[in-house]
């Protein structure tokens, strides 16, 4: 339930930012929604099947974007088991549009060095 609540100030607390936030806090409010979306994912796929996997605090306590990227695979592996690979497949792969506006490995704020400009 605890959850759920936070989940709720992050998506409220997104909605009252204007869209010229600094970028770090721009990269948090991702990095939120991406957490949503992958819990929000585990909870409706094993929909009670399954008491709370390990894979399920990998995805709660992991500290930046890059880990959640990750952690798709476990994801991936544990929906596997329960909806069949192509399903499974199918469900992360929707996930993978909240990853591309960051840039694995690199700190927030930080230029782009292939940006010419």
């Amino acid at each position: 339930m605890g959850w759920k609540i936070s989940r709720f100030a992050s998506s409220l607390v997104s909605l009252l930012r204007e869209s010229g936030t600094d970028p770090a806090v721009a990269a948090d409010i991702r990095l939120e929604n991406a957490r949503d979306a992958m819990l929000d994912l585990l909870q409706e796929s094993l929909d009670g099947k399954v008491v709370r996997p390990a894979v399920w605090g990998k995805v709660l306590y992991a500290r930046d974007i890059e880990s959640l990227w990750y952690h798709r695979s476990d994801v991936m592996a544990l929906l596997s088991v329960h909806l069949g690979e192509n399903e499974a497949r199918r469900r992360v792969t929707a996930l993978t549009p909240l990853f591309k506006e960051m840039q694995l490995g690199r700190k927030p704020g930080t230029p782009d060095r292939s940006d010419p400009t």
